[in-house]
């Protein structure tokens, strides 16, 4: 896969397809951009180039030891150094899980780059509460014990709608996730849900609705959050945290219908 210098690091990206806009695909907590494969060759089907950038730590991309490196805020910032690397001017913006929060980092900032941004099972974006020094030690003692402490056959099934091939190389991905980057995606900017109050980008709030991994009720709250005259909703019906890795197919004909609905000319119509 291809590199993209991104600042003080190098970010392991995969581009697929033609015809605007263009998605650019960032992926969660423990992810890479192998998450994204069904979905990139979905969206090719419908006409669009799109994407997927694995954030530091994540895949092929440089390793950094701070933990503070691996913030949503921190991420953002490599984005927008990769996008003008890479020549893209204006995009739509899609964020899956923690790749909510960093998406939503980034609108912030460069709101005038994003045509439309998709909020994937992201949750509330919500400022988070301190943690008891008990919650504090479980979490501490989950992250010695990872990657051991994954379950495989939940991993399996959401993941059952790439190839064998990219699921065996996304699976190697989660088992090689340093801990650095494991202990800082918990640091968040804590304004999150006054970005989300005040956007001004068409915003689409997906998820589904048997997410074990974010619980709906966050992903409703952060689409009421948003402004009526930009807010858009899907729901998928039986489907848990990860369309884009179960129902590539599906997902893309929804982000589809949104950019027709939402980004003015040149989008397709098939």
């Amino acid at each position: 896969m291809p590199l993209v210098q991104a600042g003080d690091v190098r970010l392991e990206y995969d581009e697929r397809g033609e015809g605007a806009p263009a998605f650019l695909l960032v992926h969660g907590y423990r992810s890479s951009h192998r998450i994204w494969d069904a979905t990139q060759a979905a969206l090719a089907g419908h006409g669009f180039r799109s994407v997927a950038i694995s954030m530091r730590g994540a895949a092929g991309s440089d390793v950094t030891q701070a933990d503070e490196d691996y913030s949503a805020f921190n991420f953002a910032r490599d984005l927008h150094a990769a996008v003008d690397a890479l020549g893209l001017e204006r995009f739509v913006l899609v964020g899956h899980s923690m790749g909510a929060s960093t998406v939503t980092n980034y609108v912030r900032d460069h709101a005038d780059r994003v045509q439309a941004l998709v909020l994937l099972a992201g949750g509330a974006l919500a400022p988070r509460a301190d943690m008891t020094p008990e919650q504090e030690a479980a979490w501490n003692a989950r992250i010695e014990g990872y990657p051991g402490n994954i379950h495989r056959d939940y991993w399996e099934r959401e993941h059952s709608g790439l190839s064998e091939e990219v699921r065996a190389a996304l699976w190697e991905d989660w088992q090689r996730v340093p801990k650095p980057r494991l202990r800082g995606m918990r640091a968040m900017p804590q304004d999150l849900q006054s970005v989300i109050r005040s956007m001004s980008v068409p915003t689409l709030v997906v998820f589904g609705d048997q997410d074990h991994t974010v619980p709906p009720d966050g992903s409703v709250r952060c689409y009421l959050d948003l402004p009526r005259e930009v807010r858009h909703l899907h729901v998928f019906h039986g489907v848990d945290h990860s369309p884009n890795a179960v129902i590539a197919e599906r997902l893309a004909g929804v982000l589809t219908r949104f950019v027709q609905a939402t980004v003015p000319a040149t989008v397709a119509t098939s």
